[in-house]
């Protein structure tokens, strides 16, 4: 009998840490179901934000490019009335100041990809994607960024330099807390004086380089943002 009971109480014990068990591991995968639900929530909010980001960046550079346009409209009025002495001379002016401070600068929002990258990028599952958004923020933009940032900027250092160096200024107010800075133009100024064709050639020369690097980055810009929203609509 005692022997019957003890077999009882054994396969009762067995039964109790089995259940107990089963327990634990529905716990656990009820658990791992709840940090992979929160961790892709997570995954898809960066990635509409890095989304939304990127949206915003391509209609800054098209902007960019626009603006590359306009100026080169004034430098090509500028260059076809340099024989034309009796071309107005406010018509002159406004197409020397844009000319003149015509310049382009490449600004990419990274916030969203740098959140990522520090609170772990790995959080991204696809890992072709995730790949392809570091390419594009470590590698691609930062390249196109030096060519734009640095060295079309030391053309456009050098054109305002020029600019200094041929134009006189005068200082004028046209209110009492306003100064404002100009240039004294008129067609001799701006066109016998030898060095006005470097001007006209610098602030020309960096615009189709300069064009091609934007247009680049809103290509890739385009690509990544087509991969994301395959991502997303999964």
């Amino acid at each position: 009998m005692e022997k019957n009971k003890t077999g009882k109480y054994l396969k009762y014990a067995i039964g109790e840490i089995v259940l107990v068990v089963i327990g634990i591991l529905i716990a656990l995968q009820i658990n791992n179901w709840n940090t992979n639900k929160i961790d892709r929530k997570l995954e898809l909010t960066i990635l509409k934000e890095i989304t939304v980001v990127l949206k915003k960046d391509i209609l800054n550079v098209e902007r960019q490019l626009k603006n590359l346009d306009a100026v080169n409209r004034s430098i090509v009025k500028l260059v076809i009335n340099q024989n034309n002495s009796t071309y107005p001379n406010d018509s002159l002016i406004y197409h020397f100041n844009i000319a003149r401070t015509g310049g382009v600068g490449l600004s990419i929002n990274s916030s969203p990809y740098e959140s990522l990258k520090s609170s772990s990028i790995n959080k991204i599952s696809n890992s072709k994607l995730r790949n392809n958004i570091t390419n594009l923020y470590e590698i691609l933009l930062k390249n196109i960024d030096f060519r734009i940032n640095d060295f079309i900027s030391k053309k456009l250092d050098k054109k305002r330099d020029l600019v200094n160096e041929i134009f006189e200024k005068k200082i004028t107010t046209d209110s009492i807390s306003e100064v404002k800075i100009e240039y004294i133009i008129n067609h001799d100024l701006l066109y016998n004086n030898p060095k006005s064709n470097e001007f006209l050639a610098l602030s020309s020369s960096y615009i189709p380089i300069a064009k091609r690097y934007l247009k680049g980055a809103i290509s890739l810009m385009k690509i990544q943002i087509e991969e994301i929203e395959n991502e997303l609509e999964k």
